[in-house]
């Protein structure tokens, strides 16, 4: 929508009217997030909301105004300034004013590519249309949504700082149940900025073929099996515990839709940074979940991290997790908190800790990738002896616990099927589970393959990580649920 010239002369157009105050800074946010939802077998909603806001703060001497605009007329724009001068003119005088930063290198990152940005609504009807023709052949019932959006962000200043990223986001995701509501299953991908990652045809099979085979799902005792969690699953557990790594620091935990930190409220993204989520998910509740901010912020993380430094061991080999600014994949924002430059940053490298605190140079809401190997998830189950293969996790929520930190608790869903002796031997009746990923992580034994996948309780086409599939051992089920 914005492109970074377009944006570049309406802040250097407003730099320009305000020109009689000391200093003066800019934000801009605009775009596009559309999306198409479709269920029993037809297209139910088309949708797009354009949102562009222009926001002004001048100094004058000791005091500081604020205003903001949709209007991107000369006229808009000059009553915008107008007003942050009145209100700088009311305001009280402040000693001394944080300080704004000047031009800033960022790492070059392309977000915006055409595939994505050309992807309309007729491009949506003809995926969603494979998507249908596929379901229908193998005998289920299909509801998705595809998301897609186009923002550009920026923060310009007199001292010369432009900090301008635009990305382009897609995602797809897809329930498929049995006609007769006895079998379901999902599958998705979620921030790819190349349609060529997208594969309709192959994600509709996934979930189809999940959705006949969870039909007839018997009972099986509760207890403490080895699990195999699917890139969804694994990563709604990862968004659990991406708090430790800023425990002590208010608001700092949750990760990428995580239990909470770090997030901007919808309409309001901040300058520089990656877009909001759209909000509209396949789950209830918005983007949080989850012990990894509540707990994280309060007693659970800070719990488990007293006393841990740089070096220490805190989880199993298998564990790698790194802010990969900069990552060909996720193409995310490089710019970082107060618009300084982001780089990469490893906050644990085969269960070390290598990070630890504010004052990194990126958050765990930043291009978040959980190294992985080459494995398939049908690779996984071949060297399984028994456990469970989980699709999706449901409906998380922190338990409190003196015991337990960052204890959680949640459902399975959309397809959970029994694995002996490295077969899929039949689907079984949901769980519900209680697990801390701070235990999970210790017994972690196997990762997969990685990909894009969102880790909030909504899904859309925004922020998402790298994550594996993994394998995670006495992961505890506490008791039948009633759940498809």
């Amino acid at each position: 929508m914005y492109d970074r010239e377009q944006v570049k002369a309406i802040t250097d157009k407003v730099i320009d009217m305000a020109s009689k105050a000391d200093a003066v800074e800019v934000q801009f946010s605009g775009g596009e997030r559309s999306g198409t939802r479709w269920a029993n077998s037809s297209i139910t909603t088309n949708l797009v909301q354009y949102e562009r806001q222009v926001s002004v703060t001048v100094r004058t001497g000791q005091r500081q105004g604020t205003a903001q605009t949709r209007d991107l007329s000369d006229d808009g724009l000059r009553d915008m300034v107008a007003e942050a001068f009145d209100a700088a003119s009311k305001a009280s005088e402040v000693p001394r004013f944080p300080e704004w930063l000047g031009p800033q290198e960022y790492i070059p990152v392309d977000a915006a590519l055409p595939s994505v940005v050309n992807l309309g609504p007729a491009e949506r009807a003809r995926l969603v249309k494979t998507s249908l023709d596929i379901a229908e052949s193998m005998g289920v019932v299909g509801a998705g949504f595809i998301p897609k959006s186009d923002i550009a962000t920026a923060t310009a200043n007199t001292l010369g700082l432009f900090a301008y990223y635009r990305a382009a986001d897609v995602g797809f995701s897809l329930t498929c149940r049995l006609p007769d509501g006895s079998g379901s299953g999902w599958a998705g991908v979620s921030g790819v900025k190349d349609i060529a990652m997208l594969d309709a045809e192959l994600l509709t099979k996934d979930a189809a073929g999940k959705a006949v085979r969870s039909k007839g799902a018997r009972a099986i005792e509760p207890g403490r099996y080895t699990v195999i969690l699917e890139p969804r699953a694994s990563a709604r557990f990862l968004s659990l515990v991406t708090g430790v790594f800023t425990a002590g620091r208010p608001g700092g935990g949750g990760g990428p839709g995580g239990g909470g930190g770090g997030g901007a409220a919808a309409g309001a993204p901040p300058a520089g940074g990656p877009p909001a989520g759209d909000g509209g998910g396949d789950a209830p509740g918005g983007g949080g979940g989850g012990g990894g901010g509540l707990f994280g912020a309060m007693g659970g993380a800070g719990q488990f991290m007293a006393g841990k430094k740089v070096g220490d061991k805190i989880f199993s080999d298998g564990f790698t997790l790194k802010s990969d600014v900069g990552n060909p994949i996720l193409r995310q924002s490089p710019i970082g908190p107060g618009n300084r430059p982001a780089g990469p940053v490893t906050w644990l490298e085969n269960g070390v800790l290598k990070a630890l605190g504010p004052g990194q140079r990126a958050t765990t809401n930043q291009s978040l990738v959980q190294e992985g190997t080459e494995l398939s998830v049908a690779d996984m189950v071949r060297q399984t002896r028994r456990g469970l293969l989980v699709n999706s996790l449901w409906y998380i929520r922190g338990v409190p616990s003196l015991e337990q930190p960052l204890l959680n608790t949640g459902m399975t869903r959309d397809g959970l099927f029994l694995i002996e002796n490295g077969e899929i031997v039949g689907p079984v009746q949901n769980f519900r589970w209680n697990m801390s990923p701070l235990v999970a992580y210790n017994n972690l034994t196997l990762v997969g393959k990685p990909v894009p996948m969102g880790t909030g309780e909504s899904f859309d086409a925004g922020n998402a990580a790298l994550v594996p599939p993994v394998r995670i051992e006495e992961f505890y089920m506490t008791s039948i649920s009633p759940a498809v």
